[in-house]
């Protein structure tokens, strides 16, 4: 048989009702629920997991903090013997000169001059003696004057004339520059 609608169509387009069956809907819930607790479980076990690293992390980070202590306490070290080295290096290259200067001073010492003093006075070298003579003096600063890596300049301070054991002498300064 056939089946004509005889409803105008404006009618005719109502909703259709569809039922759904009671054990479909209760299907869909126990899946939502279900699928709800999975989530949760599994959030909680992210959570879990994130604390124990969390855990985990700080423990590394309070020993990396001993070790950066024992590389700064080391960095300390290193610089203060380093610095001692420094110190120890400049004696020793300073140790060596004054010897050099005393050994040159004695092999140019003419044989009419002999010396009653040798000093260092803010970083010049002061030379005092005797000489028999103006020509002993002028010798011995022309021979200070050679020995030039050493002293760098000679000046004559004061000459004078005085009499030792009955002898006329020349007693004189010479002042001589040092390099550094």
């Amino acid at each position: 048989m056939i089946k004509i609608n005889l409803l105008p169509r404006e009618e005719r387009r109502g909703t259709i009702k569809v039922k759904v069956p009671q054990v479909a809907v209760v299907a869909l819930v126990i899946f939502v629920v279900g699928g709800m607790w999975a989530y949760w479980r599994s959030v909680k076990g992210e959570i879990e997991r994130l604390r124990a690293d969390a855990v985990a992390t700080r423990n590394e980070i309070a020993q990396n903090q001993q070790t950066v202590r024992l590389v700064e306490q080391y960095a300390r070290d290193k610089k203060q013997l380093l610095d001692r080295l420094t110190v120890i290096q400049r004696l020793v290259a300073a140790q060596g000169a004054p010897v050099r200067l005393l050994d040159g001073i004695s092999q140019v010492l003419p044989d009419d001059v002999w010396l009653a003093g040798v000093s260092k006075i803010s970083g010049k070298l002061v030379v005092q003696g005797y000489a028999s003579s103006h020509v002993a003096v002028a010798n011995l600063m022309l021979a200070l004057e050679r020995l030039k890596p050493l002293i760098v300049s000679v000046e004559l301070g004061v000459i004078e004339r005085q009499v030792h054991e009955n002898k006329p002498v020349e007693r004189f300064e010479i002042v001589a520059g040092l390099p550094g």
